[in-house]
């Protein structure tokens, strides 16, 4: 089993604001690893030292609770968690030992009481049934195809020098970016040294072919004086539901631009006409009713579509 930590982001309050793998956005991050496995997610720069730390699971109430305490180091069966106070502020480091299909949910962790928290990160596991692809430890970053994604390259040490490989880094075909420039892009991959002090990197419009491991740091990229390494996991973007049905092409044409009237009383003379032909009825004054019925919906119809 390989045990990787992966620093992703802090919270100030209620808001994320990054952190290494600093995602950029208002949605909560997605992790992903095999079952089995043990990995670690630490939440930093939180606010106070002096606080409760929790992690909690779902909606945080008493029995999604995984750890509650005043201490520094806790442990709860295959769980456990370590604060450690920095200039910056709190670190706080959640592990998964054994990681099983149960785990998958959404989690938060931080400081202060569990429904009121002085600072917390939010973010969801999904347990996969099989191993990532090869070279990838420890939990990966999870998104879909089609998204833009931001991660920070930290712990290192600023260079004139910098660059972005992929996969191991060990050959020219791994080197995306390598430039002594504060801003700079190639296709979808781009580096920025923002206001902060701090390293950005940026893929845009990933695709499945973008899974795997990422390094950046300052240096030469063959050879780095200090580096930083993620892994990011591409899923299929989820399908958008299709109606099906003997009605599906003239209900839609029917639903743009119909008032919600109209749409009641087609409902109602299908059902009437069902009924009618599962009791069998074949009389003249029963097809009279339908015929006017017909008609009424006719007209409506007509006036609805004039006046949209």
């Amino acid at each position: 089993m390989n045990i990787h930590h992966l620093l992703f982001f802090c919270c100030f309050s209620a808001a994320l604001c990054g952190g290494n793998t600093r995602l950029v956005g208002a949605q909560v991050p997605v992790f992903t690893q095999a079952e089995g496995e043990t990995a670690s997610l630490t939440c930093y720069q939180l606010s106070s030292s002096e606080s409760r730390k929790f992690f909690c699971k779902n909606k945080c109430e008493a029995e999604d609770i995984l750890i509650n305490t005043d201490g520094n180091t806790a442990l709860n069966g295959r769980y456990s968690i370590e604060y450690r106070s920095g200039s910056s502020g709190g670190e706080l480091t959640v592990t998964f030992t054994n990681l099983t299909r149960s785990d998958s949910g959404r989690y938060r962790c931080g400081l202060g009481e569990t429904l009121y928290p002085d600072s917390y990160c939010d973010f969801e596991v999904r347990v996969s049934d099989a191993p990532l692809q090869d070279g990838i430890s420890g939990f990966s970053y999870t998104t879909t195809e089609g998204e833009n994604i931001t991660f920070g390259c930290d712990d290192t040490v600023y260079g004139r020098h910098k660059f972005l490989c992929k996969d191991e880094c060990k050959k020219e075909e791994d080197i995306l970016i390598e430039t002594d420039g504060n801003r700079t892009r190639r296709g979808r991959y781009s580096i920025e040294y923002n206001w902060a002090g701090e390293m950005d990197v940026t893929i845009t419009q990933v695709t499945k072919s973008d899974t795997g491991r990422y390094m950046c740091g300052y240096g030469r990229a063959l050879s780095p004086d200090s580096s930083y390494t993620t892994s990011i996991v591409v899923i299929d973007a989820p399908t958008t539901f299709q109606p099906s049905g003997p009605f599906t092409g003239s209900f839609v044409l029917l639903v743009v631009g119909v008032p919600f009237f109209v749409l009641l009383d087609v409902f109602l003379l299908l059902y009437k006409l069902k009924k009618q032909r599962n009791l069998g009825l074949n009389t003249r004054g029963n097809a009279d009713d339908v015929f006017m019925e017909v008609t009424f919906f006719h007209e409506v119809l007509s006036q609805s579509m004039n006046l949209s």
